[in-house]
């Protein structure tokens, strides 16, 4: 029989003394048969509407990292994703033995910001089905704390040619540094804000998956904006 163990470690975010912040428990995830499946998250304590609203979006955010190859996720329980993802490699391994290489999933998630007004958390996730190389995907989510719902990007900024142009300036900043540079990130179209922003102590992060913007050999782009400058164009508090 098939077991999942779940450990829970008590986290206390405390970089400032704020009232009202939740508190976070760590939970782990370890698999190793027939695939090796290991994820680290937070979920709030407690079982109010808002943190079980946060705690069910964190967790469906996780299944969908983890089952990337079905296309309905949205009601796909953690639980489900897993037994989906081991049912794909054996079913896999069955008709390609010689050549089935171990399927793995490592995905670790972090509150990386909390506020009266807005939690991010990262969702780093690698997965590896075979090929050439795995596949990673970092994902920001900002939740409102006082409804438990995702921000998004319209509710964040105050969108302008101005805030544009102020994230293309630390765009080129950021890919100038990159050794493997080639000067075209975006195929000969216009620059466009990413996928993925978030908050933390120093200000707005900006992140750019691989394949969202130029070839795999580029990476992940990411850089941060501090509050001073970007605080004109910002439509919530932090």
């Amino acid at each position: 029989m098939k077991k999942i163990f779940f450990l829970f470690v008590p986290i206390l975010l405390s970089s400032c003394v704020q009232e009202n912040l939740f508190e976070f428990s760590e939970t782990a995830i370890d698999k190793k048969d027939p695939v090796t499946i290991q994820v680290i998250y937070s979920k709030i304590n407690g079982n109010s509407d808002v943190s079980t609203k946060i705690n069910n979006t964190i967790e469906s955010t996780l299944a969908q990292q983890i089952a990337f190859f079905e296309e309905d996720t949205d009601d796909l329980t953690l639980e489900d994703a897993i037994s989906q993802f081991e049912n794909r490699f054996v079913s896999f391994k069955n008709d390609f033995e010689a050549t089935a290489a171990p399927w793995e999933v490592i995905i670790n998630s972090e509150v990386v910001f909390q506020s009266m007004y807005v939690i991010t958390i990262s969702v780093d996730s690698y997965s590896f089905t075979g090929g050439a190389h795995g596949n990673s995907v970092i994902t920001l989510l900002n939740f409102d704390p006082q409804t438990g719902n995702l921000y998004a990007q319209d509710d964040i900024f105050i969108k302008s040619n101005e805030l544009t142009e102020l994230v293309e300036k630390y765009f080129k900043k950021e890919s100038a540094s990159k050794s493997n540079n080639d000067g075209d990130y975006f195929f000969g179209e216009d620059f466009r804000l990413p996928e993925n922003v978030g908050f933390d102590e120093e200000g707005v992060i900006f992140l750019y998956n691989t394949y969202e913007i130029a070839s795999y050999a580029q990476g992940i782009t990411e850089f941060t904006i501090p509050y001073a400058e970007i605080y004109d164009y910002l439509n919530i508090n932090y």
